[in-house]
């Protein structure tokens, strides 16, 4: 008896706090205004797993768009507090509203606090969404659009009793504003319908569509071979949609090198809107920020991930060079890149092929990266985008000014932007475009100009030496049987703003057809040493602009020295190695007995050919550089007759 006594007043209890609770409900959510309790309705869906559990969680919602977020603020704290009366512990529920004035970190460091049981997060769009609040989350959910259902309910909770499915749907059709204006305690259905319909909603006058400036390949000027290929990937990848052509033919993977500011994103966008296809950007940088090297990987295949569920689509990896060449790799963190690189070569390969997934990988710094990346099937092409020419900056200049300057020649701003990436030029008609626009006024060409930055100009000593030295590769090169000279030029100022600054150039062209013998590889030597040698046959002596960068006179002539002994058997022995790369040259000079003191006697041997030849060739080689102060740009016709008629007149005087 006395269980079924206590059992009886247990039963009894619960009917009594049962009651009290929806007493309390009935009170409490007639308070509420319409937009907090169609969030209340809305929100009850998404938090109902969590609720009635007395644990840990931390719930993500994203609240529909152009919702007032504030009103699911009130929302969740009501259904805590609600919850609350039965299990005291759902009072810790910690809520935390996200949007453009909410720091994130803050939010992340908040929830991954010990002291925080559960949260809720509030985001009012998924532009909030990071990587690390999806990683933190139990539940990520997106609140859908407010439904006549929810409608029926919030108006049973506010008073008004239920409400026929067709009114329901009239409701629901007004957007959230008019309808909380309309839906007052006191007012019957009736009447907000007539008010409804009485007022209709104003006319909206339609906004003008936004007008798209993303190029496609066919807009793009000095992109040289990347654009060929884009163009016909755009091609074969219409072939693969239509079914005429088998994934396995179509390129799926390109390596973008340039240097920083040269458009290799602004190519990516591109080749995308060219091919009709989803752009799935990422970095090495962005996978590396979420975390250890487990976070890293998921967010790596996650991207592809979207890439092949958006197939067919481009999946843009910026700095691609993060993924070294794992045979270099030394230290504490070998073992780590060495995962990463492989991990990257799983998601590369793809159990399914990935399928319409074509991946592009840019970089500044093409030679450290791991070969394997490189081969078939992966990132098998490699494009390098040069600093554009003259015509190519023409095409930029009018990509950006777009309908402006029209009628103007823009040979000055031409001229002068010599050395500029695609980049600086859009920089520089940005800047002109404010200022016309705040003197509330058409550009004008003399914006542009004010827009540059002034040139430095070259004291004419130092500009002679600059001469001197490009000539000296010029004479050289007309004088023995290597690549053919092009023409010879020199600028007497320069931009200290522009990705590069070049004051002189001799520009050789390789020859369609040529045998590549020892003799072809000691005269290549001898031109790129020839500049060095008119130096100290003019001055006595040679200034450091030879030599200390990859794309330097010197590093290009050991290289080569180093290839001729250990990679075309054109040295002392017929053995042969694969190496090519700069790092790993230097390498093998280092660590191969004799064979750095061989690549310095071919050095010394061919800068005193060098200096011989213009030592005999002095008088051309003066009056040569009098002409090119003169004109700035001489051609290989200017350099072959001076050299032929100071030949002749020598021969005259001692003959």
């Amino acid at each position: 008896m006395r269980t079924n006594s206590s059992k009886s007043s247990v039963t009894a209890e619960q009917l009594k706090r049962s009651a009290t609770k929806r007493e309390y409900r009935q009170r409490a959510a007639k308070e509420h205004p319409l937009a907090t309790q169609l969030a209340i309705v809305a929100l009850s869906r998404v938090l109902r797993p969590v609720l009635r559990i007395p644990d840990r969680f931390v719930v993500t919602a994203v609240v529909p768009k152009g919702s007032n977020i504030y009103s699911f603020n009130a929302a969740a704290h009501w259904l805590i507090e609600l919850r609350g009366r039965e299990n005291p512990l759902r009072q810790e529920t910690e809520v935390v509203v996200v949007n453009e004035d909410a720091d994130l970190e803050k939010v992340i460091t908040l929830t991954k606090l010990e002291g925080t049981r559960r949260a809720i997060i509030l985001l009012s769009s998924e532009d909030f969404l990071t990587p690390e609040i999806r990683i933190l989350s139990d539940i990520v959910a997106n609140i859908p659009d407010f439904t006549a259902r929810d409608i029926k309910i919030a108006a049973i909770r506010m008073g008004f009793g239920k409400i026929s499915d067709v009114t329901a749907e009239f409701l629901a059709s007004e957007d959230l504003r008019r309808l909380s204006l309309v839906m007052r305690r006191g007012r019957s259905v009736g009447a907000m319908i007539a008010r409804l319909r009485i007022y209709p909603k104003p006319e909206e006058t339609p906004k003008p569509e936004p007008v798209d400036f993303t190029p496609t390949l066919n807009d793009l000027y000095g992109f040289g071979a990347a654009k060929t290929w884009g163009l016909e990937l755009a091609t074969d990848l219409a072939e693969w949609k239509a079914g005429n052509l088998p994934w396995s033919d179509v390129d799926r993977g390109l390596l973008l090198s340039g240097p920083p500011g040269c458009g290799k994103t602004s190519y990516a966008a591109a080749l995308a809107r060219t091919c009709g296809v989803n752009l799935v950007q990422a970095s090495a940088a962005r996978w590396q920020s979420t975390g250890h090297l487990g976070d890293m990987l998921k967010a790596m295949r996650r991207d592809f991930a979207d890439a092949l569920k958006n197939a067919p689509s481009i999946l843009f990896i910026d700095e691609f060079d993060s993924f070294p060449n794992r045979e270099d790799l030394e230290g504490e963190s070998a073992s780590y890149n060495r995962q990463v690189v492989n991990g990257l070569l799983e998601v590369l390969d793809g159990a399914t092929g990935r399928e319409g997934v074509v991946v592009i990988g840019a970089t500044n710094y093409p030679d450290v990266i791991d070969e394997a990346l490189l081969r078939p099937g992966r990132l098998e092409r490699h494009c390098a985008i040069p600093l554009p020419d003259v015509t190519s900056r023409v095409g930029i200049f009018r990509y950006h000014l777009r309908e402006d300057l029209v009628s103007s020649s823009l040979d000055i701003v031409i001229g002068r932007s010599e050395g500029w990436t695609g980049a600086d030029i859009e920089r520089c008609v940005r800047d002109a475009r404010r200022l016309a626009r705040r003197e509330r006024r058409p550009m004008e060409l003399r914006d542009l100009i004010i827009s540059m930055p002034p040139r430095t100009r070259v004291p004419p000593d130092f500009l002679r030496s600059v001469a001197v030295h490009e000539l000296g590769h010029a004479i050289v090169g007309v004088l023995v049987d290597a690549d053919q000279l092009v023409s010879v030029t020199i600028e007497d100022s320069f931009d200290s703003r522009a990705s590069q600054s070049s004051l002189g150039h001799a520009c050789f062209q390789e020859r369609s057809v040529v045998r590549k013998t020892s003799t072809y590889f000691e005269d290549k030597i001898a031109v790129l040493m020839a500049g060095m040698a008119a130096e100290r046959v003019v001055f006595g002596d040679h200034s450091n602009g030879a030599a200390g960068h990859r794309q330097a006179d010197l590093n290009i002539a050991t290289d080569l020295a180093t290839m001729m002994e250990i990679k075309w058997a054109f040295g002392n022995t017929v053995s042969s190695e694969v190496y090519g790369k700069s790092k790993d040259l230097a390498r093998m000079r280092l660590k191969r007995g004799g064979l750095a003191h061989v690549v310095e006697t071919t050095l010394r041997k061919q800068l005193e050919r060098a200096e011989s030849i213009l030592t005999d060739n002095r008088a051309a080689l003066d009056a040569l550089t009098d002409k090119l102060l003169l004109e700035r740009r001489l051609t290989a016709l200017d350099i072959a007759e001076a050299v032929k008629t100071r030949a002749r007149e020598l021969h005259a005087r001692t003959g």
